[in-house]
């Protein structure tokens, strides 16, 4: 919805809360106990009758909403309390004739104890839109928002949860649940199995494609403990998953191989083999027992990468740093926007060509799984149009076990690097793109050809024209300070074009330091000088990072998503600190902060700010190997 312009803040709201498909009211309330509340709900503090702008009930929460056409009568507070005890300031201004409405009300009913009161300010083009939440005791501010989607009958109950009770998202309870599962699961592969590193995911990955022929081949049961001439428990899983995927013809014998080397150690570890009295049993049969009850059934159909999540998690525990190749797992909400950003569907042939654990295709899986009901269609979309390419082995075989989990026992990965696959594979069949290529490897200049901005230069070669890639890489990389980086955003732009970027939340990586974007391009089609690409801050995305939790959801996040989404599908309509369109060059820096002319003049506190901001980047790339940006060499 494009706000009306000509009648500003007041008819926006009106539009907004129209589309929540709520019975709402101006100056007003259709129930009595409120009507009877507003008589004396004067702004003015003198007793007399009260006009909020609108009033309205979404299932039990009851909403007031109070706005001014003047941005700058937004709110007035000192010291962050907002004033509610002056006659001449609460009729003034936007957020205080919200929230004095709210309290006067609760305080003035019997069936009222809490409300969400919304202040907003502008002329409906340029505007401003702050939530309360008030009860009793106090009023509490929860987030300025974009739309009023949270408040959505379908949505209200998990925003009030969230961002007043402070409860966590659906999907943070989800993987908070997945890494409680891993952390015991690491602490008896740890205590029972002697196990560390990379081995732990790969008893997992193991256990987990044997459960594949559970009643057919294997079954937890054969795990008898036998020793000396008897067939140890390893050898039987072993055997299960070299029968499941020769049976199933899932993949070259060669690849087959490869995969079932990662598991030989489980036929003659004597720890995993070797029945405890503790257990009554090996750890093995105590491993498949609790894999098979906790999370096998979930796995198939999550759009969670539960073993890239279980893997994260060892190494964190474990002495291995996965950061230390510069693998870092996108966090789901990401994997998810950018399948949203390049609008994958049924028909796509989707490649990640650093695909870690997985993350993306799972995440592309999904969304296109949802497009369709026929099941011959949903086995086509597993077996032949997600693809995928990593070299590390260690993540490989997890992303392996993945795909063939999820995808009727397909897998259509290669181990190989993006710089070396044969590309004749790809460039007849790829339609969208997804990456988070490693970070940190172009450290030296022989080393150049690893730098984020080639790897995306690369995935674009092995695309159909007029396919789209979606990259997440930190900011620096759609800088190019150095010659070769250069050099590359030139070649990008001659043979494809740049569609978007998006500015995220620094913490989006939290415990990482890696400050990232997200860069959309058309491959095949070289840049228009004159096209205008889209520069977007999307920096207030809604997650928030929590003490001893990390990054989640402040029950805002969906909303302000959405308002992206249709921000740049051009629904809506946005102001220049989130949305700039401008052409570009390869010499400009592709950031939204290089494209953005703030009228406002500064404060000391936005100069403080700024500086800090700098010195926290700098800290961070220097950290992380890329304190080559800072030096005046740029060759």
């Amino acid at each position: 919805m494009k706000p009306n312009e000509k009648s500003g803040i007041d008819e926006y709201m009106n539009d907004e809360i129209k589309s929540l498909g709520v019975k709402y009211y101006r100056e007003s309330s259709g129930n009595i106990e409120v009507q009877n509340a507003l008589k004396t709900a004067s702004k003015r503090l003198n007793g007399n009758v009260g006009k909020p702008e609108f009033t309205f009930f979404s299932n039990d929460f009851f909403v007031v909403v109070e706005d001014k056409n003047d941005i700058n009568l937004h709110i007035y507070s000192n010291d962050d309390n907002v004033t509610l005890d002056n006659p001449e300031i609460v009729p003034k201004y936007a957020v205080n004739g919200a929230i004095h409405y709210a309290r006067h009300i609760i305080k003035n009913t019997d069936i009222i104890d809490k409300a969400f009161a919304i202040g907003a300010s502008g002329n409906g083009h340029s505007n401003k839109i702050s939530i309360y939440y008030v009860d009793q005791k106090e009023y509490k501010f929860i987030s300025d928002i974009n739309n009023l989607n949270d408040l959505k009958e379908e949505n209200i109950e998990e925003f009030y949860l969230v961002s007043v009770l402070g409860e966590l998202p659906k999907e943070e309870r989800e993987l908070k649940e997945v890494n409680k599962i891993a952390a015991d699961l690491h602490e008896d592969l740890r205590n029972y199995g002697s196990l560390e590193g990379e081995k732990k995911a790969s008893v997992v990955s193991a256990i987990l494609l044997a459960l594949e022929n559970e009643d057919v081949i294997f079954n937890v049961d054969k795990l008898q403990g036998l020793q000396g001439e008897g067939v140890k428990d390893g050898e039987i899983l072993f055997d299960a998953i070299d029968k499941y995927l020769r049976n199933k013809s899932l993949m070259p014998h060669a690849k087959i191989g490869e995969l079932k080397d990662n598991f030989i150690f489980i036929q003659n570890d004597l720890t995993l083999n070797r029945i405890r009295e503790d257990l009554g049993m090996t750890p093995l049969k105590y491993f498949t027992i609790k894999l098979n009850e906790k999370l096998k059934k979930n796995i198939k159909h999550s759009d969670m990468d539960i073993l890239g999540n279980f893997y994260g998690e060892f190494v964190k525990y474990g002495g291995s740093d996965g950061n230390s190749l510069g693998i870092v797992l996108t966090p789901r909400h990401i994997t998810n926007l950018m399948c949203e950003l390049i609008d994958i569907n049924e028909n796509d042939y989707v490649l990640d060509p650093c695909c870690g654990s997985g993350g993306f295709l799972i995440a592309a899986m999904n969304k296109m799984l949802n497009q369709t009901t026929d099941e011959s269609k949903q086995a086509h979309i597993k077996q032949k149009q997600l693809h995928g390419i990593e070299l590390q082995q260690k993540l490989f075989t997890i992303a392996t076990t993945n795909m063939i989990l999820r995808g009727d026992g397909k897998s259509n990965l290669k181990r190989d690097d993006i710089f070396h696959v044969e590309k004749d594979f790809y460039t007849d069949k790829i339609t969208k793109a997804l990456i988070n290529p490693p970070y940190s490897q172009a450290k030296t200049k022989n080393l150049s050809h690893l730098s984020e901005i080639s790897f995306i230069n690369e995935t674009l070669s092995l695309m159909k024209s007029g396919a789209k890639l979606a990259a997440i890489v930190p900011q620096s990389t759609m800088i190019g300070k150095t010659k070769n980086d250069k050099n590359y955003k030139r070649e990008i732009l001659d043979n494809n074009s740049l569609e978007t970027v998006i500015t995220l939340n620094k913490d989006t990586f939290y415990g990482v330091g890696v400050n990232p974007c997200i860069a959309i391009f058309n491959a095949g089609i070289p840049q228009d000088d004159k096209k205008r690409v889209n520069f977007v801050n999307f920096s207030d995305d809604g997650y928030v990072v929590r003490k001893h939790v990390g990054l989640v959801g402040d029950g805002t996040e969906k909303s302000k998503k959405e308002y992206l989404l249709n921000v740049l599908n051009d629904y809506e309509d946005a102001d220049t600190n989130f949305l700039v369109k401008a052409p570009i060059t390869w010499e400009d820096e592709w950031l939204h902060s290089f494209f953005y002319y703030n009228e406002e003049i500064p404060t000391e506190e936005d100069f403080e700010k700024t500086i800090a901001d700098y010195l926290s980047f700098e800290f961070d790339m220097k950290l992380h190997g890329r304190g080559y940006l800072f030096d005046d060499e740029t060759e």
